[in-house]
């Protein structure tokens, strides 16, 4: 009784909101320090050690944020969680956080740095090897290229999240003993 009363005064919204707000905040400046350091992962050619740092730099921080959010909700309730609430909390994180990043990154590639969504454009076209209906696809789609990288962004983030939250809820879930306050 006292755990559920716990759990309808602490909700996770505003923690999720801050957890994800921050983590979107990192992952713009990622880009602008990527793009500074001319480290772009989606080239032809990039170095490994290029490629799995820009993974780790984005995804690793990635599930620390849901993992954190969940288990500092988890203090928040006493030092118990079940898997249901743990999953709703790092969901939230990864949903706002596919929102604020989609906002950020139109933001970024509309207003900080046009000359990105060209580069991207480019890349794509080398990728292409000279397959000239890849190469006339990619032109037709190029108006909207920004569009197509902010919602798959948002996207991949909340899928992504999605999952990691449903392993990291696993882990992090511990539900209260039955008879947890009868002994005091």
């Amino acid at each position: 009784m006292e755990q559920q009363l716990l759990q309808e005064q602490k909700k996770p919204n505003a923690l999720a909101f801050q957890v994800a707000i921050s983590f979107a905040i990192y992952i713009l400046i990622l880009t602008v320090v990527m793009r500074i350091l001319k480290i772009d992962p989606q080239a032809i050619n990039v170095p490994v050690y290029q490629t799995v740092l820009s993974v780790l730099l984005a995804w690793g921080t990635f599930i620390f944020a849901i993992y954190y959010a969940q288990n500092k909700h988890k203090q928040d309730l006493g030092g118990f969680i079940t898997y249901g609430r743990a999953f709703s909390t790092g969901f939230k994180v990864a949903a706002y956080a596919g929102l604020f990043i989609g906002i950020l990154m139109f933001i970024y590639y509309q207003f900080i740095d046009p000359a990105a969504i060209t580069q991207i454009m480019d890349n794509a076209i080398a990728k292409a090897e000279g397959d000239e209906n890849k190469i006339k696809g990619i032109e037709m789609m190029s108006k909207y290229m920004i569009v197509f990288t902010v919602f798959g962004a948002a996207i991949m983030y909340a899928l992504v999240g999605l999952v990691i939250s449903l392993i990291t809820a696993a882990i992090i879930k511990k539900d209260r003993p039955v008879h947890f306050n009868d002994a005091q």
